[in-house]
Parts: structure tokens; sequence; C-alpha cells
């Protein structure tokens, strides 16, 4: 299990590296086997790679394992992408999730692979830690077609590692997992994540872990158990509630519920915090799926 972290916003709009400290320990000691920072759910492509890079050289300064971090790349920009690959390396990441350069909604398959080649020829022809792909064509229009992937494994070999899918689209995702046994599949949709772990992929990259990382974790670990339906259900319910109130803003209010944290709230303009009334309804939709916040009856 590999949660997408939300990023805190100190008032000043920086990135608030003590409260995402804690965020991450929370993460991991409910279970969480990696975590991976500043993708879309950390509203990564909002964030500069100078602060991003200087939050992950603070993270290891407090003393985070960053072999369990996989930051991500959300920049169209060689010079950013390439910025980004080497702090990973540099602080001992576990790897990089890579998005393909996205402004240029038309860039075509070969378009994409030039950009890799690119970035790799910076470290002298080879990605200096593993690369896993971002396919999130709803937000980048463009994605990693089969047969650029193919072309990718063969250029970049063990380098290349696994895809993030967030497609949502549970054919897509299989059919992913089916065509690459040697690569790492995940889903970014938890209602996709019981028929992929079937079908052998190998879990989820998801933001849903910020808030209901314990009952996800213990899914993961026992997939075809007693209480699997159940912790499912609740899931997907929970899932269906985040995306109707706005998605990073709903798991940001969520987690500020749980942790008695109003800072949590905060996103990074051009987001606005989620209305009071948005708020109040998201919670109760929480609530009906027997989600318990701290310092209520159960």
């Amino acid at each position: 299990m590999v949660a997408a972290s939300l990023t805190p916003v100190s008032d000043t709009g920086s990135i608030d590296v003590a409260r995402l400290k804690s965020h991450l320990d929370w993460l991991f000691a409910a279970g969480c086997s990696f975590v991976s920072p500043f993708g879309s759910t950390g509203e990564g492509a909002s964030f500069s790679v100078r602060e991003k890079r200087a939050a992950l050289a603070a993270l290891q300064q407090a003393g985070a394992p960053m072999d369990r971090l996989i930051p991500a790349s959300m920049s169209p920009a060689l010079d950013d992408a390439v910025a980004t690959i080497a702090a990973a390396a540099d602080l001992g990441c576990r790897a990089v999730l890579i998005a393909p350069p996205f402004y240029y909604g038309a860039a075509s398959q070969d378009g994409i692979a030039a950009f890799f080649e690119a970035s790799a020829n910076r470290f002298g022809g080879t990605f200096p830690l593993d690369v896993v792909l971002y396919h999130i064509p709803a937000m980048t229009k463009v994605g990693y077609g089969v047969e650029l992937v193919q072309r990718l494994i063969a250029r970049h070999g063990r380098r290349l590692v696994g895809i993030k899918d967030s497609t949502g689209d549970r054919a897509h995702t299989l059919m992913l997992a089916q065509t690459f046994p040697e690569l790492r599949i995940f889903t970014g949709d938890d209602r996709v994540l019981p028929d992929l772990l079937a079908a052998g992929g190998a879990g989820m990259i998801g933001g849903l872990p910020n808030v209901n990382a314990v009952e996800l974790c213990r899914f993961f670990a026992d997939p075809t158990g007693p209480e699997a339906q159940g912790l499912r259900d609740r899931a997907a319910q929970r899932i269906v509630a985040v995306d109707e109130h706005g998605g990073i803003i709903a798991l940001k209010a969520v987690k500020a519920q749980i942790s008695g944290d109003a800072a949590w709230l905060r996103p990074l303009e051009p987001l606005l915090p989620l209305p009071a009334a948005g708020i109040a309804a998201l919670l109760d939709s929480f609530r009906r799926s027997q989600f318990h916040f701290p310092g209520e009856e159960v």
C-alpha cells in the first residue's frame, strides 16, 4: 500500500514540513509500505521544484525514511523533471513517479519517448534511481500507450519498475497487469484495487490512505479474508464522497477533522478550502460509511 500524501500548507503558502513529517509518521504507523509525496493529491503541480526539494531535504534532516518515499515529477519542463529526479536520487528516495510532459496535449508518443531519453542523458544515459510511470490522462491529456511502455522498457531496462494507472478504468488497469508482468502495476482508485490484486498487480498508490490507511492496509494484507468485503464496500463509499466534494480539498477536510487541526484545511491557490456546508455534508457521508472520527461515540 502506497499513500499519495497530502501536502500541508502553512499560512504563508509554504510547505509545512513539520506537519508533513508527522503525517508521514502516521501513514507508516498505519501500515503503508511507501509514501508518494507531491503527486496530484499532494498538489505537486502547484509547488516549484525548489520548494519540493527543500521540503524533501528537511524531511531527511527530520529523520524521515527516505528509502520509503517515491516523490512525483509533475512538470512538463525537462529541466524541472531532471531536477526532481536528481533530488530524489541525491536524498536516497526509493523511486520517482514521472508524469508525461503534459502542456502540449497533442504530444506524440515519440515525443514522450524523446523526453525520457533527454532526461536520462542528463545523467549519462541512465536514470539514477527507479522510475514509475504516472498514467493520468484525464489531467495530462497524454499518457503512456502500450507500445510506448514497451519502448521505454527496452531503452531504460531495469530502471523502469512500474506504472501507476490513475484512469479508474478497471479493464485498462488489468490489461496493464497482464501485458507487463515484469512491472509493478498500481491503481490510483480504491475500487479497482481488489481486482488488480487478484490479477497479480502490485497494489495502490492512492489518496484515500491519507484518512483511511488502517482499513485499506488491513484489506491489502488479506484481500480475500472474512472482513474484506466490508472493508472494500466502506472504502468505495468514502472515495465517492471524496470525489463528490472536491477530491484534494475533501481529503484535507477529513484529515483536519481526524487530527483536530484546522490548518489541514488549507490548500495552495488556485485551490480553495471546502466551504463549511460542504465539510458538514462530507463528514456526514463518512459517518454513514461507519467511519468513526476521534472523540465521537462509536
